[in-house]
């Protein structure tokens, strides 16, 4: 076999398991409901608006469904963690947008609702 021949095969075999894991991943999360709709049982809320959200539609959903972020309940550690991570792995994010991100998570999907201040 040629080395073409193998690096072909890797490139398939590759392509695959990146269309499989995230056929697995789109059918275990469930989706967000649009505001307004009633949602089905295991349907998660649509997302609350903010600075951070169009940032997460547009970055995080090239690997993973938004709806795989909007699932998880973090501490505002674990969320500045978890974005560290994904910037390792190659998410295109800067410094000024993780800290959007960081923020709008934590805000909106801590492991407990905030408090207001007072």
């Amino acid at each position: 076999m040629t080395n073409a021949a193998r690096l072909a095969g890797g490139v398939m075999a590759m392509a695959f398991a990146v269309v499989a894991t995230r056929g697995l991943e789109a059918q275990a999360a469930p989706a967000a409901v649009p505001a307004g709709a009633t949602p089905l049982p295991g349907a998660l809320p649509a997302p609350p608006p903010g600075p951070g959200l169009a940032i997460i539609n547009e970055r995080c959903s090239v690997c993973h469904t938004t709806a795989s972020v909007f699932g998880q309940r973090k501490t505002p550690d674990d969320w500045a963690a978890t974005v560290q991570l994904m910037v390792d792995r190659g998410a295109d994010l800067s410094p000024d947008d993780m800290n959007v991100v960081i923020g709008y998570l934590a805000s909106n999907y801590a492991t407990e609702p905030a408090k207001p201040a007072g």
